[in-house]
């Protein structure tokens, strides 16, 4: 019979585990039915000697589960009526289970150590329960102490070298005394994970965490390397010699997309709306140098990264100034032997080397040092890029007995990025790109009895960057053109052969600051964050700015760039103010959180924002829904407020002697200023839906989302028709320069400049799956697969200008306008990995098949006719659309096989990578991508062309040195 006691004292209880019920004991059910918790009591005190005492009204709100007719473990049917977490369970003398339910509202004591293998105690272990945002260091005897408000949570326990754990608090038995063994991360142990991990973030959106194991699977020398385990990138040959941006989430690559990404080292944002190194700021034509667009993923180097985290889908609202996800990059803190790693491949060399310092009561110091080489093909010296890295990290302990905790970190590093002179080469056309950076970043978090935890970050980086452009011209002579200010100018002649060179002198400032408070409360089953934060960047460039030299700036009749000063043009600032409501519901059998966050900027000191971001999860079991919405922002560079002068230059009259002293050349520049103070923020709207499926034999992450991408600038023509003046020789008298004068006639030239406005938008719906199984125990074998479905379509609201089929000079000769057309790419790929485990050999292979279904880009509604044109005079006229089509229009008709689809047939790669460890932690690595098979090719528009690259072999050794 059952044991009820009214009023139970909570105080008689000490948790223990379900597992107070025997492993034996079975219940037999005679016929399906529909039971109570308390019936469910009874059975299992009927067929057994256990009995039951809690409180009478305890399970009133407990909704009836259903039974089937068998038999089931006494353990398991518990479980089914009491989830752990939500009941404190003792067994009490003569078999008497006392159950009694969890109060959430009193805050109790964590405490534990943390030992290795070797049963030493670990310190500075990094123990976090994120849902809290709470977190500590282990001291020097491996112990923490930690304060929550209930038990319902998962520590979350990691240290540089050793294999990240999470703890249950709920299935504790003894919270003020857990016992935690980190195991060290290494081939032996039984899991380990070589592929990107689809997670759900603290905010409730699509990340993928990238770990240490998966960065030295594919050999990643850097962290474009690393974007290609998520889904929707491909395994690509490293090529240090060409710059590499991020490109999330959309089936076409542009600036726009890449500028929006923001990537965030150590919770610092890297900034690059200083950045000003242009050869033609009228294009943003950067040379080697990325202008207007993303982080080049080469400057940043893993020697000393423990994770990457890759934010896909709705980034909180501490983040902003960005409007197409986030990269988060973590660095290792923590005790750690040398740590010695070569890369070599066909064209790429990297070398680096790692320790973490135990400096006692000074903390943790953690160091590293690379350097990386890199040709264009192992055949040529030409293309180069070279690198230099050093980080410094330091975990200091501020104050003894308070909770502190602070970080210090200083990176320098340096690139060279260009092309040579080859000697067998007629034209010299030489590169020389140098970038040296300093960044410094102080950053902790400390409790406070009236905010809670406070946390902060402040950084400030600055760049030298010196890019340099020299040009051997030999098909002179020129008129040499070197005025600054519009005008007519009389002048002489350049030499047949002559150097052109290009200095480009920029020094980007960046200062960024914020900080931020977190506070907790919990009542009944409900547990509410609050994060509040201030937030301020100040961009700045006191470079000397750009100049042109060896007296030649010959524009070759299309508006160039000469001279700039940096220096002298305003600072980018954004101040930003957000906050975030986290709540999650912890039920019986499901739990819910809602996120609402909200961010405020006010960027450039006159575009006051606000961006909205919420999101909502559901999860019942092992199935999981979830739906989220964000806007974001991101501010224009200051290369694109202030891209400064472009000069037009063009000859009004030619006098070409023999005799140097008799040439004369009269050359007219008109100077365009554009003024862009009517750009905007590029404004991001993202949805996304998705559910996660993870019963007992595999887990599935599905995710639907619509991005929307709008007012991103880029560049769009604007006609000038342009005086020329026609002169004649008056008088040319030998040894000097002729006698000339205008005639009065004057000619209309026309002259195209680049204008920067809001026109881009790129609409993308996207799909992305992942699938895995169970890990095959007997074979120790895995499989993974990732898919991504994109299609995007590019829409550019500006237009071009063409002018007509007649000759120039001919009366009837004008300046079409046409509409840009409409873009759709398709793009779907999926990569099915096989991972093969031997933990007793400490080895493991990764076999990927990537598989290209469809790769397409296709024109909408192609205008091949104009809506307006510009005569001869300079005149718009605009032609009704019932008309376009008219004969009279057919000089202005543009060719149709420039608007062609173009699509690849079905294809695919192999990739292959090896890793051996041996006991002491030494490994070596290899890899060969595009194997075994090469280069497909298929058939478009009558000529043959290849579907991927050539085969590509790597090699990596890496020593632990204690």
């Amino acid at each position: 019979m059952r044991t009820v006691f009214l009023l139970f004292c909570s105080t008689v209880f000490s948790f223990t585990s379900i597992d107070v019920i025997s492993q034996n004991a079975e219940i037999k059910i005679n016929k399906d039915k529909t039971v109570t918790v308390d019936q469910i009591f009874d059975i299992i005190q009927a067929q057994t000697d256990y009995t039951f005492i809690y409180r009478s009204d305890m399970f009133k709100d407990v909704s009836p589960m259903h039974l089937k007719e068998g038999t089931i473990k006494a353990k398991t049917l518990l479980i089914k009526a009491l989830p752990k977490r939500y009941y404190n369970i003792e067994l009490l003398k003569n078999n008497t289970i006392a159950i009694e339910k969890i109060d959430f509202s009193q805050k109790i004591d964590v405490r534990g150590s943390i030992i290795d293998d070797n049963k030493r105690p670990l310190s500075d272990v990094n123990v976090i329960v994120t849902d809290l945002n709470l977190g500590t260091f282990t001291n020097k005897n491996g112990e923490f102490l930690m304060t929550i408000p209930h038990k319902n949570f998962i520590l979350n326990v990691s240290l540089l070298g050793y294999k990240t754990a999470e703890i249950d608090l709920s299935l504790e038995s003894d919270l003020s005394n857990i016992k935690i063994i980190l195991h060290e991360d290494l081939l032996g142990l039984d899991e380990v994970v070589v592929t990107a991990k689809k997670t759900v973030s603290r905010e409730g959106t699509s990340t993928y965490k990238i770990g240490s194991q998966a960065m030295k699977q594919v050999q990643a020398m850097n962290l474009g390397d690393v974007l290609s385990l998520i889904p929707g990138n491909k395994m690509e040959q490293t090529n240090l010699t060409s710059t590499k941006q991020a490109n999330l989430r959309s089936a076409v690559s542009s600036d726009v997309n890449s500028f929006g990404t923001a990537v965030i080292l150590d919770g610092a944002a890297i900034s690059t709306d200083a950045n000003m190194q242009t050869k033609n700021s009228s294009t943003l034509n950067g040379g080697k140098s990325i202008v207007g667009g993303g982080v080049d993923l080469r400057s940043i180097t893993l020697a000393n990264v423990e994770s990457v985290e890759i934010i896909t889908g709705i980034a909180s609202p501490k983040y902003g100034n960005l409007s197409s996800g986030g990269i988060l990059v973590k660095s290792k803190v923590g005790k750690s032997p040398y740590i010695v790693s070569a890369n070599v491949s066909s064209t790429n060399y990297q070398a680096s080397v790692a320790k973490g310092y135990e400096l006692n009561k000074l903390g943790v110091l953690n160091t590293d040092l690379s350097y990386a080489y890199s040709s264009g093909a192992p055949t040529e010296r030409k293309l180069f890029y070279q690198s230099f890295n050093l980080g410094l990290r330091w975990k200091l302990p501020v104050f003894k007995g308070v909770k502190w905790n602070h970080f210090t970190s200083l990176r320098i590093g340096h690139s060279d990025d260009g092309n040579r002179h080859e000697p067998e080469e007629v034209f010299k056309n030489e590169a020389d790109v140098k970038s040296t950076s300093y960044q410094a970043t102080l950053s902790g978090d400390f409790r406070s009895s009236l905010l809670g935890k406070v946390s902060y970050n402040f950084s400030g980086s600055i760049v030298n960057q010196h890019s340099f452009y020299d040009t051997y011209v030999i098909n002179g002579p020129f008129p040499i053109i070197e005025s600054i200010e519009s005008g007519t100018y009389n002048t002489n002649y350049s030499p047949n052969a002559f150097n052109q060179t290009r200095d480009i002198k920029g020094k980007p400032i960046n200062l960024n600051g914020r900080i931020e408070a977190s506070q907790n409360a919990s009542y009944k089953s409900l547990d509410f964050n609050f994060e509040t934060g201030l937030q301020y960047s100040f961009d700045d460039n006191t470079g000397s700015g750009r100049v042109a030299t060896g007296n030649i700036a010959h524009t070759q009749d299309i508006a160039g760039s000469r001279s700039a000063t940096f220096e002298k043009i305003p600072a980018s600032k954004i101040f930003s103010a957000y906050h975030q409501t986290i709540i999650k519901r912890s039920g019986e059998t499901s739990n819910q959180q809602l996120n609402l966050g909200l961010r405020y900027d006010n960027m450039l000191e006159r575009y006051n924002l606000l961006s909205p971001r919420m999101s909502f999860s559901s999860k019942h079991n092992n199935f999981k829904v979830r739906g989220a919405w964000g806007v974001s922002y991101k501010a224009p560079a200051m290369v694109q407020l202030y891209p400064g002068r472009s000069y037009i230059d063009y000859i009004n009259f030619q006098y070409y002697a023999e005799n140097p002293d008799e040439r004369l050349a009269i050359v007219t520049t008109y100077v365009y200023q554009p003024t862009n103070e009517h750009l905007k923020p590029n404004y991001s709207d993202l949805k996304e839906v998705g559910f996660d499926w993870s019963p007992s034999f595999m887990n599935f992450n599905f995710t639907y989302f619509k991005k929307d991408m709008r007012r991103g600038i880029s560049t769009t023509d604007e006609l000038l028709l342009l005086p020329k003046a026609v002169y004649e020789v008056i008088d040319a008298p030998i040894g000097v320069q002729p006698t000339v004068e205008p005639t009065g006639e004057v000619n209309n030239i026309p002259r195209t400049v680049s204008v920067m406005n809001n026109n881009y938008y790129v609409a993308t719906n996207g799909v992305e799956a992942t699938i895995s199984p169970k890990k095959i125990k007997a074979t120790n074998t895995q499989f993974n697969f990732r898919y991504s479905y994109l299609e995007s379509v590019v829409t550019n609201t500006g237009f071009d200008i063409d002018k007509s089929s007649y000759v120039v000079g001919d009366n009837s000769v004008r300046y079409g306008v046409y509409e840009n057309n409409l873009t759709k790419a398709i793009r779907s790929f999926g990569t099915l990995t096989l991972i093969q485990h031997i933990p007793s050999l400490r080895f493991v292979l990764t076999l990927s098949a990537e598989l290209n279904f469809k790769e397409s880009s296709q024109y909408i509604g192609v205008g091949l006719y104009p809506f307006a044109y510009y005569d001869i005079d300079g005149t718009y006229i605009e032609i009704p659309e019932e008309n376009r089509m008219d004969p009279e229009f057919d000089d202005l008709k543009r060719d149709r096989n420039s608007y062609t689809t173009t699509a690849t047939p079905f294809y695919s790669n192999f990739n292959l990578q090896i890793r051996k460890e041996t006991k002491q932690g030494h490994s070596f690595s290899f890899y060969a991508n595009n194997a075994p098979w090469n280069n497909p090719t298929y058939e478009f528009l009558g000529s043959r062309r290849t579907l991927n690259n050539k085969i590509s072999v790597g090699f990596n050794l890496t020593l632990l040195i204690k």
